[in-house]
């Protein structure tokens, strides 16, 4: 029969089944007919005709598969009989679904949470046709910063794009004022999640700060977005926005600060000091290019306006924005990239020689995203271990409900005989098994994706609080689309696949093998090696995500209570801004930072004041260094190093002990040709010799530095003194390696201000707002103890997530193993409940049947953790990195306090089932089915 007709057979299958019974009752005539023309009486001809011919039921099944598609028939029937055992079995449903919705969850959140943040477009109309655009060099260098300069040049001669846009590097904090009432920077930090944990510096209490992004005059009209309130800066030009300085409000911003109050639309307010006119309002939540939604959007031609100071907008050298553009139509984004790549090829020899864009290079043009590159290989790295561990949830998950279904499926053993006696097939036995597994899985993945959604917007939510609203909303958009829905599916189907098919092939391998019974007292040895398995595998990747999550908690509390080398909780980093303008000359700056701290040094209880970069501060720089004279280059570099400009007094003040030598002397106005080093860079440059006396010349050359920074290029410095190694900021602990070279007395007004204190930060902030405000009303400042300052270092913040994230899934994955070991043996216990009694009636008392029960669970659960710790050997071999200071004493207290603890959690899990089968009266079980 075709194709066609079978499946029109579908429809007719009353029909089809009338001619069946009537063609299976010819084929029994005319044997029987036969066998009475043989001699046959009528009863025996009948009799052997039946048997001759066969299972009726068997032949209806195969004329069935002939006439019609019975593959959606039996999968209908396996739904209907599969949901039919699961509510018949609502404990073992429910355990299962719970289990795997929690397995199927954390990974749907993982998977979210990388599509929200890392796949996520720019929110434009139609963003398929936007693209980033950056340039790479002959070296693997990537730049996705080009000067204004560069954006117009580019603007005007490349025609694969409809429009080209740019937009600044990052959020600038512009002075808010003109508003009203003055929302301080401290309330707005104090009130977020990271102001709570002290990973901000404690702001000014007299000043606003708004979140500010710079965008070209066609942004909006290129990402044909268009706007909630007024309008946006279409349709004028450069000229006519200078002239008539405007600005545009985040909705977001314009509800928090404002209360959505429309007659902000044409008010005028101040940004650094600049009348702005407010002409419209974003949508809600539009980021534009980047993560985050500022407070406020200027165009990028402003940016003299209100940094008087900055020449960026002029000068083909400086960096100042990222790009991306729409393509035309038909034009794909090789053609884009081909055409880019000889544009930047006539604009090379415009660029300074030290400057990247001066070098060969080929353009990058890439689908439109808010990371200004793709993903490098360290966050590449860090996101494959997160999914590899929820995905040893999932297999948790799997494996915990497949000891489930086989310690279930030894009650289900005389119902699988009696099937296969009835003509069933041990194929069709798998189907309707896999049937019920499967069905588990979409069960588990459709509350797994309602639940993952409602938690993840209530975090979300409570990340949106994290930063002070003056730095923008972050925005996560966690709204189940097509890609997650396939995602759940898809996972959901391989976990039912996953967990149900041992189960099925070993239930019908074992209905196949044994005769009908009137029962099993207990399961076959096959199961219970299996069962063994499931529970050993569960147990040993829970301990693994145990172990490398203790470790992570041991090294970010190490990051934090380590030993720096240096004074952290008495020493206090002040910071200061000046307003921007010709009015603010270097000679006002210099004089403003000396009478600073000539009144911080007369305030009581402080021990002692120095200019320079606190050791977990930002600003680290690098050189190359040479020993033997020669000038500083890439090929005869002995060793690159971290420097650091500071005054004589800063060693003593920070309380960094002197190991060899002497300090600086103190000087005027002239730097001395002398440097000190700590005990690793002497390590580096002179293994196991005397560093004192010796020479070294450094060299920046292209390592990164700021415009108009003091370099340490040139002079020839002599090494008289070493000091002991403090800890400084980067993950790597590289930055232990530094140069400390004498600063000048002009440098000191670009330097924080050191403070050795003993009072707290809080009332050292407020005695130093006066003596501020008294020097310059318009200067602000920051301080913050040189401990809160460790807070915010990478160190401190990559291992805290790191330990956050493992913990997490850790613990998920220790409950999941314990909901497998408790279920299995309570499972088990039921179905030993007859061999319990025999035993307590033949004389066994209650320890021994616990013993008895305990032995045999527990023996899997320590092959599991003996794999475990196994497995968790290289697992910590690949957080090597971010393992911070962990001793072997350290390392020894996670795998062996950690595998005792799950022992002992595991023991007490088996124990209570094992504990109530010696509750049952042995008459009972005896008579137990």
């Amino acid at each position: 029969m075709g194709f066609s007709a079978r499946l029109l057979a579908l429809f007719r299958k009353e029909k089809l089944s009338d001619e069946l019974e009537e063609e299976l009752a010819f084929h029994l005539a005319m044997r029987e007919e036969l066998n009475l023309k043989q001699g046959m009486p009528r009863e025996e001809a009948k009799r052997t005709a039946r048997k001759s011919f066969g299972n009726p039921g068997v032949w209806r099944e195969r004329m069935s598969e002939i006439d019609l598609m019975v593959l959606p028939q039996t999968i209908l029937q396996d739904l209907r009989y599969g949901f039919r055992m699961l509510y018949r079995n609502a404990g073992f449903t429910c355990v299962a679904i719970i289990a795997l919705a929690l397995g199927i969850g954390v990974n749907t959140a993982a998977y979210t949470a990388y599509k929200t943040i890392f796949s996520r477009s720019i929110d434009s109309r139609d963003p398929a046709s936007m693209t980033n655009l950056s340039m790479m060099h002959g070296d693997g260098q990537v730049d996705a910063i080009f000067s204004y300069p560069d954006y117009l040049a580019y603007r005007s001669n490349l025609h694969s794009f409809d429009g080209l846009i740019a937009q600044g590097q990052s959020v600038d904090m512009l002075k808010l004022s003109g508003v009203g009432a003055t929302l301080s920077q401290k309330e707005g930090e104090s009130d977020s999640l990271m102001g709570k944990l002290g990973l901000f510096p404690s702001g000014v209490t007299n000043v606003e700060y708004a979140g500010t992004l710079f965008v070209s005059g066609n942004y909006f009209s290129v990402l044909g977005v268009a706007p909630l309130k007024g309008r946006t800066f279409d349709g004028t030009t450069d000229s006519q926005l200078v002239a008539n300085p405007v600005v545009m409000l985040s909705e977001n911003y314009w509800q928090t600060r404002f209360g959505g109050d429309v007659s902000v639309i044409g008010q005028t307010l101040q940004l650094n000091g600049v009348a702005l006119t407010v002409i419209g309002v974003t949508p809600h939540n539009f980021a534009g290019t980047g993560l985050a939604v500022p407070d406020f959007w200027l165009p990028l031609v402003y940016k003299p306006l209100l940094h008087p100071d900055d020449r960026g907008l002029r000068d083909v050298n400086e960096a100042c924005c990222r790009l991306f553009g729409r393509l035309v139509p038909g034009v794909s984004m090789a053609q884009a990239q081909e055409e880019m790549t000889a544009v930047a090829e006539r604009l090379r020899p415009l660029h300074a020689s030290t400057s990247s864009m001066s070098k060969p290079g080929n353009a990058l043009v890439w689908p439109a995203s808010p990371f200004p590159r793709k993903l490098d290989g360290g966050l590449k790295f860090a996101v494959t271990l997160i999914m590899i561990a929820v995905g040893m949830v999932l297999v948790i998950a799997c494996a915990n409900v497949a000891s489930l279904q086989l310690a279930r499926a030894a009650a289900r053993q005389n119902e699988l005989r009696m099937r296969m006696s009835l003509g069933a097939s041990r194929a069709r036995l798998v189907q309707q098994l896999l049937t019920e597994s499967v069905l588990l899985g979409l069960i588990a993945g459709v509350l797994a994706l309602f639940v993952t959604w409602g938690l993840l917007e209530i975090l979300l939510r409570a990340m949106g609080r994290i930063i002070p609203p003056e730095y923008g909303t972050l925005v996560y958009r966690v709204a189940p689309d097509m890609q997650i829905f396939a995602y759940v599916c898809a996972i959901s189907l391989v976990a039912g696949v996953l967990f149900g098919l041992t189960p099925a092939l070993e239930s019908s391998r074992s209905a196949l093998a044994s005769s009908l019974k009137a029962n099993a007292e207990t399961s076959p040895g096959r199961n219970r090696k299996l069962r063994s398995a499931l529970i050993a595998a569960q147990v040993s990747v829970s301990l693994v995500l145990m172990i490398t999550g203790s470790m992570l908690i041991r090294s970010s509390v190490k990051a934090l209570f380590a030993e720096t080398g240096y004074e952290t909780k008495h020493a206090v980093d002040v910071e200061w801004n000046f307003p921007e303008g010709k009015k603010y000359d270097a000679e006002r700056k210099r004089v403003f930072t000396a009478e600073l701290r000539a009144r911080v040094n007369a305030m009581p209880g402080v021990v002692a004041t120095t200019f320079g970069r606190a050791p977990d501060g930002g600003g680290v720089r690098t050189a190359a260094v040479t020993t033997n004279g020669e000038v500083p280059t890439k090929q005869n570099a002995k060793a690159y190093l971290y420097y650091t400009y500071v005054q004589p007094n800063y060693f003593q003040t920070l309380g960094i002990e002197h190991v060899a030598g002497s300090s600086f002397s103190v000087q005027g106005g002239e730097s001395e040709a002398s440097v000190i080093l700590s005990e690793s860079a002497a390590k580096r440059l002179w293994p196991g010799e005397n560093p004192i006396g010796r020479s070294l010349r450094m060299g920046v050359g292209d390592l990164y530095h700021s415009k108009g920074e003091q370099l340490p290029d040139g002079p020839t410095f002599q090494v008289i003194g070493l000091v002991h190694d403090v800890l400084g900021q980067l993950i790597d602990g590289s930055d232990v390696e530094q140069i400390y070279v004498p600063m000048l007395e002009g440098q000191t007004r670009d330097a924080p201000l050191l403070v050795r204190t003993q009072m707290d930060n809080a009332a050292f902030r407020n005695a130093l707002r006066p003596v501020v405000a008294s020097l310059d009303p318009d200067v602000t400042f920051s301080s913050s103890t040189l401990d809160q300052m460790l807070r915010q270092t990478p160190r401190f913040l990559v291992s805290t997530f790191s330990a956050t994230v493992a913990s997490s899934i850790g613990a998920v994955g220790l409950l999941l193993a314990l909901m497998g070991i408790y279920g299995t043996v309570s499972y088990i216990v039921v179905l030993r409940t007859r061999e319990v009694g025999i035993r307590m009636a033949l004389g066994a008392n209650r320890p021994n049947i616990i013993r008895l029960i305990l032995r045999e669970s527990t023996r899997p659960v320590m092959v599991g953790i003996l794999a475990g710790m196994v497995l968790s050997l290289g697992a910590a071999y690949l957080l090597r990195d971010v393992l911070y200071g962990l001793s072997t004493v350290d390392s020894g207290f996670a795998f062996v306090g950690v595998s005792v603890l799950f022992f002992l959690i595991a023991l007490l899990a088996a124990y209570m089932p094992s504990r109530r089968a010696t509750r049952i009266d042995p008459i009972v079980a005896l008579r137990y089915e």
